[in-house]
């Protein structure tokens, strides 16, 4: 029998979707289920998060977005999400919804966060 290690660790939105993360949705999670409403609270908790801060983004007291559990080996990217699917696939969403309505100087980076632009033959992930 394997022997399973269970590892908890606070990351940056910014870290989640990087390249050490893939995420594969298994077939027994139920569909994506959010409603406007609720993508709608989940912004509107991170907007009050940072509006009521006088610090800059870095400096910030960490904002608890939910756990997100994942199945992922160690210097693997591939991780596959038991739970915080509805959260994860919705802050796809809110980041893409974000990238059509900025200027062209912040969509050109939110459009290489999302796109992963760097995820070539020379990444040592894949």
């Amino acid at each position: 029998m394997t022997q399973v290690k269970i590892n908890g660790k606070e990351y940056c939105i910014r870290d989640i979707f990087c390249r050490e993360f893939v995420f594969e949705i298994p077939m027994y999670q139920r569909p994506y289920a959010w409603t406007t409403e609720h993508a709608k609270d989940l912004l509107d908790d991170i907007w009050t998060a940072l509006s009521e801060s006088n610090s800059s983004i870095d400096e910030m007291n960490p904002y608890f977005l939910g756990s997100i559990v994942l199945i992922k080996e160690e210097n693997k990217p591939e991780s596959v999400v038991v739970d915080g699917q509805q959260r994860l696939t919705t802050l796809v969403i809110l980041l893409s919804a974000i990238w059509n309505n900025v200027s062209p100087k912040y969509a050109d980076d939110l459009k290489k966060y999302l796109y992963e632009q760097y995820l070539r033959k020379e990444n040592p992930f894949f």
